[in-house]
C-alpha cells in the first residue's frame, strides 16, 4: 500500500537538476513556494539517491516533474487525448463525444470533481468559451499544485493545453466537501472521471497520476450532492460492466466498450 497523501507531501522536495542555471534556481524557488515545499540544492546527488530520503522529489523542468519513491516514470503535465480532441473538433469539425453526453454549451458552468492532469477540464474550458467557468477539484495536493504550477509557469511543450488549463479554477480540496457548500442548481455541468479499479494498461502517464492520485470511489452522498448542484446533467466515466451506472442511476452514452459516459439529466 503506498503512502497517503499527507505522507506524501509532508516527505516531498523540490530541487534542481545537477549545475543549474541562474533560471533554474530561480525556478525552484518559484516551485517551492507554488508546491509550499523546502527547497534542498541538489549537489552531486542523483534522483535516486534523494528519493532514498525523500517519498517525493519535484525537479524543475517545463515546468515541473515529479519523481515518486517507487514509480517507474515520473509525473509531469500534458494534455493526454485532449489535444487531439480539440483537433478534431476545431480542425476536422467532429463532434466530442463528452461534450455531446453532458450537453455543453458556451457560458456553462463546469464542475470536474476528478481533475488530475485535466484533460478533460481542457476540453470543457476551450468548449465553454470565455464567458463560462471551469471548476477543476484535485484532492491530491502534489497533483492540484502541479496544475497551479503550470498555470502560473507556463509549458512550452503544450503552450495551446496551458493556456486553456489557466482558464479553468483549480482547487484543492475534496469533491464532497465542495459540493455540500455549493447552493442547489448552482452549475450547468458536474463530471466525475475516477480512476478505474482496474487499469486496461500500464500507460507511462497513468502509473504515477494513479500513484498520486486518491483511489477513493465514488460515493452515494457525491452522487445526491452533483445532483442538487446541477441544473442539467450530472456525468460519471466508467467500464459499462462496473455496475457503477446501475448504482448512481445513470445511462451510459455507449452500452459496451472499454469506457462509457454514464449521464443522470434532472429534467428529461
Amino acid at each position: 500500500m503506498g503512502v497517503s497523501d499527507a505522507e506524501l507531501m509532508a516527505q516531498a522536495v523540490v530541487t534542481t537538476p545537477r549545475d543549474p542555471a541562474v533560471w533554474q534556481v530561480a525556478r525552484a524557488t518559484e516551485l517551492a513556494r507554488i508546491f509550499r515545499l523546502p527547497y534542498v540544492k541538489r549537489g552531486d546527488r542523483s534522483l535516486d539517491e534523494l528519493l532514498e530520503r525523500f517519498s517525493a522529489v519535484v525537479a524543475v523542468a517545463d515546468p515541473a516533474r515529479i519523481h515518486m519513491r517507487g514509480a517507474s516514470h515520473a509525473l509531469f503535465f500534458h494534455p493526454s487525448m485532449a489535444a487531439q480532441r480539440l483537433d478534431r473538433r476545431h480542425r476536422r469539425g467532429e463532434p466530442d463525444r463528452l461534450l455531446r453526453a453532458a450537453g455543453v454549451q458556451p457560458g456553462d458552468v463546469i464542475v470536474d470533481g476528478t481533475l488530475g492532469l485535466a484533460s478533460d477540464a481542457i476540453v470543457f474550458a476551450d468548449a465553454v468559451g470565455m464567458n463560462g467557468h471551469v471548476v477543476g477539484i484535485e484532492q491530491s495536493a502534489l497533483v492540484a499544485r502541479l496544475m497551479q504550477a503550470v498555470q502560473h509557469c507556463g509549458c512550452k511543450a503544450y503552450p495551446d493545453a496551458a493556456g486553456l488549463l489557466r482558464r479553468i479554477e483549480v482547487l484543492e480540496c475534496d469533491h464532497l466537501t465542495w459540493l455540500r457548500q455549493q447552493p442547489d442548481d448552482s452549475v450547468d455541468v458536474v463530471y466525475f472521471d475516477p480512476m478505474f479499479r482496474q487499469p486496461t494498461a500500464n500507460s507511462p502517464s497513468i502509473v504515477p497520476l494513479r500513484q498520486a492520485a486518491s483511489p477513493q470511489p465514488l460515493r452515494d452522498e457525491v452522487i445526491s450532492e452533483a445532483r442538487r448542484v446541477a441544473r442539467r446533467v450530472v456525468v460519471v466515466k466508467e467500464r459499462p460492466q462496473s455496475g457503477v451506472f446501475e448504482q448512481f442511476g445513470l445511462t451510459p452514452d455507449r452500452p459496451r466498450g472499454q469506457f462509457a459516459y454514464g449521464v443522470w439529466r434532472k429534467y428529461v
